[in-house]
């Protein structure tokens, strides 16, 4: 009788523990993804410059482009945090300051109702020549044909 009721105790802690694994975690969200650097004002060269202020565009997943969607940027290298609204799947951070040399970019979604995405990092790396700069994820070229360009880190920052 005892191994009976153990029996179904165990059963019944494998079926509960079966229907909490199935439930969706909210940082299954995929995260969302910068594509492109925009530079307000170039510098004569990128290569002089220690901080940058840019416009960083990106897109968010197509199940992520609900009312209220915000997405967050955090600069771990200046420690500056930014937020905006997505707006039909997209994007831009505006004014964020980049320290060229030292920089981490982690950008996540926050769905409206308060669902946390998982979080990319990317980092900021100078470039030159014209077949450096051709990548859509890179700025336009400067005078000495040095650019900015994104670039997604695997490994975190």
């Amino acid at each position: 009788m005892r191994a009976a009721l153990r029996r179904t105790v165990a059963v019944g802690a494998l079926t509960v523990a079966m229907a909490a694994g199935c439930n969706p975690h909210p940082f299954l969200i995929p995260a969302p993804n910068l594509r492109g650097i925009t530079i307000p004002l170039p510098p004569p060269s990128f290569a002089d410059e220690v901080l940058v202020t840019m416009d960083l565009s990106g897109t968010a997943p197509e199940s992520e482009d609900s009312p209220g969607t915000r997405a967050f940027l955090y600069e771990k290298g200046t420690d500056r945090g930014y937020f905006v609204f997505v707006d039909d799947g997209a994007f831009t951070f505006s004014d964020v300051i980049v320290d060229i040399d030292d920089n981490c970019l982690e950008t996540w979604l926050v769905d409206g109702d308060g669902d946390e995405s998982t979080s990319a990092q990317y980092r900021v790396q100078l470039r030159e020549g014209v077949e450096a700069c051709e990548s859509l994820s890179c700025s336009e070229q400067d005078e000495v044909g040095a650019c900015l360009c994104l670039e997604p880190w695997t490994v975190g920052c």
